[in-house]
């Protein structure tokens, strides 16, 4: 009986996707890059002490979470499509990679 149980619960975790954090320091992404799988979610973190924002123009994934204050944080789920890089539109020089497996 135990085993049954065990192998419902593994089977109904590995329905749902894996949750990936990036977080906004020092005006960087942290991590600059990631490999993900669709339906995963990435949550961005900001952490430094003004605001950020986090966004990509790719057709398949296209979001922008808007400004995110220091503290807050914000979740995106990730489409099947090509990898793309995610920027900041408050500080240009941030960049992600996002690589989809």
């Amino acid at each position: 009986m135990k085993q049954i149980l065990l192998i419902s619960l593994f089977t109904s975790l590995s329905l749902f996707g894996a949750n990936h954090i990036v977080n906004q320091k020092g005006k960087t992404f942290i991590p600059h890059e990631i490999t993900v799988h669709p339906g995963d979610t990435i949550t961005f973190k900001n952490s430094d002490p003004f605001a950020h924002n986090a966004y990509t123009d790719d057709e398949d994934n296209e979001f922008d979470i808007g400004m995110q204050p220091t503290g807050e944080d914000k979740i995106i789920t990730v489409k099947p499509g090509n990898n793309f890089s995610v920027e900041c539109a408050i500080h240009p020089n941030m960049l992600l990679e996002v690589i989809i497996k």
